[in-house]
């Protein structure tokens, strides 16, 4: 029989909270570089790091983000979420606010954060963790086809409430008109080599939007991408909806709502699981018109999909 293991009372300390004695630590750059992107996308989880530096090992950054938490430079948060690679979420701390202001030589009223921005329900940071998967894989990727000549120049924008708000104006039940806006997750402009640019306005579905939601959002955006406005505010007689879902089964549910609501051009559907670092050009994406045609042919809608054919971004600018 082998020997039982003694019985002791010390407690684990959960991940979240500091250790009293945190182990020694030499500040480097790098380490100014990973707090500087947490100060940039508000909140990242351990893999987005891992994208954000690929030349970097996973055990290292690992090691140093740990180092960085431990010290108070970054704050740690657990989210109740079914994938492991993002139960440990990154988030800014007031310490890691004045290392940026330090490492700049600028006052720390600067620096553009303060304590109450890490205070968002659970929800909302799942969902600015799923568009900061989309702003990242977006920039990785358009930034090597820049550097291989498939694109002359890109943006991708986070969507800002104050800036990229678009409106129309449409009728309520009364005969009145009124305005109503969508705020996009995501704004990319593609300028390829020798064509116009693209405009790609990108909606990150968690399959929390009750029908009615979305079907609302979808009408904001086709009147919008139909009007002389798109070619005011983004210079571009057409754009695309990038629509990111949790699932198949999601994705064909709200494929076939959004042509039911007038949807049938310009808008594509892809999963959240398709989005890695080198997927992003990739043929990825399918056409909504595509699959209600599918959906209505097939009897499965998981074999609707499958069957469904796929384009590539720069199939649009073509």
């Amino acid at each position: 029989m082998s020997p039982s293991k003694p019985k002791t009372d010390q407690k684990r300390t959960p991940r979240t909270t500091r250790t009293k004695s945190p182990p020694r630590f030499d500040l480097t750059a790098r380490d100014v570089e990973l707090v500087r992107v947490v100060l940039v996308y508000r909140f990242l989880s351990t893999h987005q790091f891992w994208w954000l530096f690929p030349d970097a090992s996973e055990k290292n950054l690992t090691n140093r983000l740990r180092l960085l938490f431990q010290h108070g430079y970054l704050k740690r948060l657990k989210l109740p979420v079914s994938s492991s690679r993002d139960s440990m979420i990154y988030a800014m701390t007031e310490k890691g606010a004045k290392l940026i202001a330090e490492t700049d030589n600028i006052e720390r009223s600067d620096v553009k954060w303060k304590r109450y921005i890490n205070d968002v329900q659970p929800t909302h940071v799942q969902h600015l963790l799923a568009v900061n998967d989309i702003l990242i894989t977006f920039r990785n990727d358009f930034e090597a086809a820049k550097d291989s000549g498939k694109l002359a120049d890109y943006r991708v924008l986070r969507g800002d409430p104050k800036k990229h708000r678009l409106t129309v104006q449409v009728m309520d039940k009364r005969g009145h008109r009124q305005d109503v806006s969508v705020i996009p997750d995501a704004i990319v402009l593609l300028q390829p080599a020798e064509s116009q640019h693209g405009v790609f306005f990108v909606e990150v579905d968690r399959g929390t939007m009750s029908t009615k939601q979305w079907t609302e959002k979808v009408a904001v955006y086709r009147d919008y991408i139909q009007s002389n406005k798109l070619l005011a505010d983004w210079r571009s007689q057409w754009a695309i909806l990038l629509a990111v879902t949790p699932s198949e089964k999601r994705l064909m549910s709200i494929a076939q709502k959004t042509v039911a609501a007038g949807g049938k051009r310009g808008f594509w559907f892809t999963t959240a699981d398709s989005i890695a670092p080198g997927t992003v050009l990739e043929s990825i994406w399918t056409r909504g018109i595509d699959l209600f045609h599918l959906r209505n042919e097939e009897t499965s809608p998981v074999s609707s999909y499958a069957n469904a054919e796929r384009t590539d971004l720069l199939e649009a600018l073509r």
